[in-house]
């Protein structure tokens, strides 16, 4: 059985750093190495301890894992191949607007070595977080599928499209596409079609042998570009919709078998995240909060006190902290704000 590479679905937001087709398979790979190791890290450390970020493997497993033995390089070759990728992803800086109130700027990776006869590479702090939090939803697929296809564009679409697997139906705005896509900007659209979409779509619904099996990655796949009116024939793509056929009960099982059992600590973060997210009302203390936003780390509980006006209207008044002294006391208040929503 292949090793399962999965994600936080905002890691498709990132656009990827300039990496060759068979350094994506290394990249990937050690996604597929990240894990949460909750039972072995403090609440308060979960983000600030190295040793929980840290993937030592031995550099022969490695080679296996992203099927490098498959290449025509000798051991050199592949040896100085990780090298320079491991020197790519030191380097690698995102940047990203997740949406109009939130900027993200970090590097990915503190350091990544070959020691010996070991690769050790530790994930950044935020980084390592975007991989393994995958509360609200995540992408899912076989390292052993990815690293069979060929291309670099064919290998970020299918990642692309994995998020959509049970659905069957994805859509992009164009801009966003193209900068994920790293598409050059002086494409014309005919080439896009031509050089990237096009061999891109071949190479996913090829047929393949995997583990003995048939194997056709996204099985139907199409694509449409959606136009805006505007100057000139046809006008301007504003968009592209993708439709393929969705994954099977079987298929959508790949992605819960590195599912863990919901911890404590997991379930009143995804609680204080939903009541955030449907800016839940709820009464304390004879009063009328809103859900606002919290911090799990600082251990605090933000929310909007309402009142109500002359006319009886509900109005905003001022923003309340709630904190808590510690791990236990946080969940027993977000406890008590969930039994008091109204």
């Amino acid at each position: 059985m292949s090793e399962i590479v999965k994600y936080n679905n905002d890691f498709n937001l990132l656009p990827m750093p300039e990496l060759k087709a068979i350094q994506m398979d290394m990249f990937m790979a050690i996604i597929s190495l990240t894990k949460d190791k909750k039972e072995n890290t403090p609440f308060l450390k979960k983000f600030f301890n190295p040793d929980k970020r840290k993937i030592i493997i031995p550099q022969k497993k490695f080679i296996e894992l992203c099927r490098l033995n498959d290449s025509k390089m000798d051991y050199k070759e592949i040896f100085f191949a990780i090298d320079d990728c491991l020197k790519k992803l030191c380097n690698f800086l995102v940047s990203y607007q997740k949406n109009e109130k939130t900027i993200y700027n970090f590097v990915c990776f503190e350091e990544a070595n070959i020691i010996a006869d070991e690769v050790h590479i530790t994930l950044q702090s935020r980084f390592y977080d975007m991989i393994i939090n995958k509360k609200f939803g995540f992408t899912a697929f076989e390292l052993a599928e990815f690293a069979e296809l060929s291309g670099k564009y064919a290998k970020t679409l299918y990642r692309l499209l994995k998020q959509f697997r049970t659905t069957g139906k994805a859509y992009f705005e164009w801009e966003e596409f193209c900068r994920i896509m790293k598409i050059p900007q002086d494409y014309r659209q005919s080439e896009v079609d031509k050089w990237i979409l096009k061999p891109a779509i071949k190479e996913l619904t090829k047929e393949r042998n995997l583990f003995d099996q048939i194997r056709v990655p996204f099985k139907n796949l199409f694509y449409e570009k959606e136009k805006t009116a505007g100057r000139g024939r046809g006008g301007k793509v504003s968009g592209i919709t993708f439709t393929f056929k969705p994954e099977n009960i079987d298929m959508q099982k790949l992605a819960k078998e590195s599912e863990k059992i919901e911890t404590k600590e997991d379930k009143y973060l995804r609680i204080a995240h939903n009541m955030v997210k449907n800016k839940a009302r709820f009464v304390y203390e004879n009063m009328l909060y809103e859900a606002n936003s919290f911090d799990c780390k600082e251990l605090k509980f933000m929310a909007v006190r309402l009142i109500r006006d002359e006319f009886e209207n509900l109005i905003y008044d001022i923003g309340q902290t709630f904190n808590a002294k510690n791990k236990e006391a946080f969940f027993k208040m977000i406890d008590t704000f969930k039994n008091n929503i109204v």
